[in-house]
């Protein structure tokens, strides 16, 4: 599955994601690829893929969307994204049910994140899309600060005190660093090149 963190600050958003990501063969035998899974949308949005492999096609196929459609504001890439992924999953599990039996867990998990200046009062926005496999349908959930996936409770309540402090991203980015690479150290799921990126008033920049 991978590891997603997302945490949401006054000053703007880190994100932070491993690579590793396992599919399976028509066999049924395991594999793994890296892929990037933190996509940016424009200057000042990103989305992020965890779950299944699928996902993470979907983010670029959305970025291409949202470019060509000249999409920027967070806000008008969440209005687009719902009809876009619901239509583009339909697709994705058909292609899927023609190569083999798709599994009912099949689960896909994809966060928007924006930094909106025209909402000083709470300019970081983050948004969870996923799938719910009965029936088929696309959801999704506005979330106030901190997401995690999966979750990781210890560190998600490390993080509402450092926002609770207001701690600067740079200091966040430092505790998500430090939780990815234990983590990593104790899940074989979990795995390098890991990525962070911080959306802010003046963009999306690595960290």
């Amino acid at each position: 599955m991978g590891q997603l963190i997302a945490c949401a600050a006054n000053e703007g958003i880190l994100l932070a994601a491993d690579s590793r990501t396992e599919f399976f063969g028509a066999g049924g035998e395991e594999h793994f690829i890296a892929v990037e899974r933190l996509i940016p949308v424009g200057a000042h949005a990103v989305l992020a893929s965890a779950g299944a492999v699928e996902g993470h096609d979907l983010c670029r196929d959305f970025a291409e969307f949202a470019k060509d459609e000249g999409l920027t504001d967070i806000d008008a890439l969440m209005e687009a994204a719902m009809p876009f992924f619901t239509g583009r999953y339909d697709e994705v599990m058909r292609k899927m049910c023609e190569k083999l039996p798709v599994d009912p867990l099949h689960n896909m998990y994809l966060v928007l994140a924006g930094y909106a200046a025209k909402h000083p009062e709470h300019p970081a926005r983050l948004f969870i899309i996923w799938n719910r496999p009965k029936p088929p349908k696309i959801e999704f959930n506005q979330v106030t600060n901190i997401f995690t996936l999966p979750r990781r409770l210890g560190l998600e309540f490390k993080l509402s005190q450092l926002l609770a402090k207001k701690a600067p991203l740079a200091e966040i980015a430092g505790v998500a660093q430090e939780a990815m690479q234990k983590l990593a150290n104790q899940d074989g799921y979990i795995g390098p090149p890991f990525h962070y990126l911080t959306i802010t008033a003046e963009g999306v920049k690595k960290v």
